[in-house]
């Protein structure tokens, strides 16, 4: 007897890594703690600890070039699933610096529809970035199980790389551990608002 598992509404997470990433992060290092030197208090989110800034680099001129990447990204994701090619994308992003102890509180990013992070420093020990199932009613009754499947699980997990963007659905719950390193854990995270196309 055959049995076929067919994957159904699946939550999809992308991913990508720069050729020039090491050239390419070292000026993003030196921006973002040029910036965190503009504004040492920073803002509170998310962020257990660390620092971040506020949600502006995307009006920020030195920034572009990593501004240019997320859209690029973006509007490459939205043609692979057919969005409307019309549709105007709109950005803002943000620094973050997770100093050693820091993390990520669980979270979602509400009123935009794609969200994501790019790595640019990370150290050994420094922790993954993890999904949480949005499949709420999964949590109903669940089975004992002798080892985690795609399908048993309520979370996963990516080690993060630097160079790499990570890019998913903003309504995704996802969160990063704590940087057991020595070192700080640095990334620019995003939100991509995606809105109608213009009627004439």
């Amino acid at each position: 007897m055959e049995i076929v598992a067919r994957p159904l509404f699946p939550t999809l997470v992308w991913t990508t890594l720069f050729d020039d990433r090491e050239l390419f992060n070292k000026e993003m290092l030196r921006l973002a703690y040029w910036l965190q030197e503009q504004d040492p208090a920073g803002v509170k989110k998310t962020n257990e600890s660390g620092w971040q800034s506020r949600n502006n680099i995307q009006d920020i001129a030195e920034f572009q070039a990593i501004n240019e990447r997320i859209l690029t990204v973006a509007r490459t994701v939205a043609e692979s699933q057919h969005f409307h090619p019309e549709l105007k994308f709109e950005l803002e992003a943000w620094v973050n610096i997770s100093t050693p102890g820091a993390s990520n509180a669980v979270h979602i990013h509400p009123n935009c529809h794609l969200s994501g992070v790019y790595y640019i420093q990370i150290p050994p020990n420094c922790g993954s970035i993890y999904f949480r199932d949005p499949r709420i009613m999964s949590l109903m009754l669940r089975p004992a199980i002798t080892e985690e499947t795609v399908f048993t699980a309520n979370e996963a997990r990516m080690l993060p790389e630097a160079g790499r963007m990570y890019m998913f659905p903003s309504w995704l719950e996802h969160g990063v551990e704590v940087n057991n390193s020595d070192q700080d854990r640095v990334g620019i995270s995003f939100n991509v608002h995606i809105a109608p196309p213009v009627k004439g």
